[in-house]
């Protein structure tokens, strides 16, 4: 650090302003769009049937972002396509606002979603209230793809290309001057899943990139932990969490739509988030996104998103109501 002063790690110790965020047009699903508040919800019941009255005092009123829904699900392929640009571009600029007020105020600021699309105006919020943001991205998939490269034309896998300053510049230059992001402020985990452009950047970039099969040789401790580190090492003042629900294994989680085999158990994820919130880390953004819950009619897979995000904002061991 360069005499930049950082903030303190707010998982824990503010009040959260949840956002919510019904967005199904990047993914161009439905179902996705109602992930929003079935967390929420589940999580405020949950807190309170435990009588965890700190985190749940910690919780303010939520903000609702508008959003042009979907009419009508489309899940064939448009390489070469932005789909709905214009329109997850609108969403995206009021939630970076919403994300960038909340920050200022002090407050974590915690974007429900919606689609993954959803982070390109939760990061464009975060780096308008610092100098240099890291971003901490947990997911199966990099979510690095750009209209030229991307085999479907959905904009949820090209949330983070975006921040990076890679693709339309309706998307790039949301709120201010591209990109939000440098590479080397990058940390992906929990990656299984590339297409051939992600790839490509990645081999090209100094983007920080723990797969799977780096958490299953070394261990979540030791990979997590590197992470940090190389946060604390850099001249980052502030940090913002993304956390896809599809980071877990389907068995885990069967209600998200962008499924990969292998992913993180509930106990992995659980020590990964521990790991992050009891660190020094300026967090002050977070991300929850990618819950459909018409996907698990159960229920299973709001229980586990809340009961992590539960985690993530402080609770260790639950108890009964």
């Amino acid at each position: 650090m360069d005499g930049i002063p950082r903030s303190q790690n707010r998982l824990t110790s503010v009040p959260v302003r949840p956002i919510q965020i019904p967005i199904a047009i990047g993914a161009m699903t439905t179902g996705v769009d109602r992930g929003a508040a079935a967390v929420e919800t589940t999580l405020r019941s949950r807190l309170a049937d435990r009588d965890r009255t700190e985190i749940l005092g910690r919780l303010q009123e939520s903000q609702a972002i508008p959003v042009e829904p979907l009419e009508t699900p489309d899940m064939r392929r448009y390489p070469g396509a932005a789909l709905e640009l214009d329109a997850v571009a609108e969403a995206c600029e009021l939630l970076g606002k919403a994300v960038s007020a909340s920050i200022g105020r002090g407050e974590l600021a915690l974007t429900l979603g919606g689609d993954h699309s959803a982070s390109i105006g939760s990061v464009a919020g975060a780096a308008m209230q610092c100098e240099r943001l890291a971003v901490i991205w947990i997911d199966a998939h990099a979510d690095l793809n750009w209209p030229e490269v991307s085999p479907t034309g959905r904009l949820h896998g090209m949330s983070l290309s975006a921040c990076l300053g890679i693709g339309p510049d309706r998307l790039t230059r949301l709120l201010g001057d591209a990109p939000k992001i440098r590479p080397e402020d990058v940390s992906l985990i929990g990656i299984r899943l590339l297409d051939p452009g992600e790839e490509s950047y990645l081999r090209e970039h100094d983007c920080h990139v723990i797969t799977m099969p780096d958490v299953d040789k070394a261990g979540i401790d030791v990979m997590v932990e590197r992470v940090v580190r190389s946060i604390e090492d850099s001249d980052v003042d502030a940090v913002h969490v993304s956390f896809d629900v599809d980071s877990l294994d389907p068995l885990v989680m069967p209600g998200t739509g962008t499924q990969v085999r292998g992913g993180f158990t509930y106990r992995e994820a659980s020590r990964i988030l521990r790991l992050l919130r009891d660190s020094e880390l300026p967090i002050r953004s977070i991300d929850w996104v990618e819950l459909n819950p018409d996907l698990d009619p159960t229920g299973q897979s709001a229980d586990v998103a809340a009961d992590l995000l539960g985690v993530a904002l402080g609770e260790d061991v639950f108890r009964s109501g």
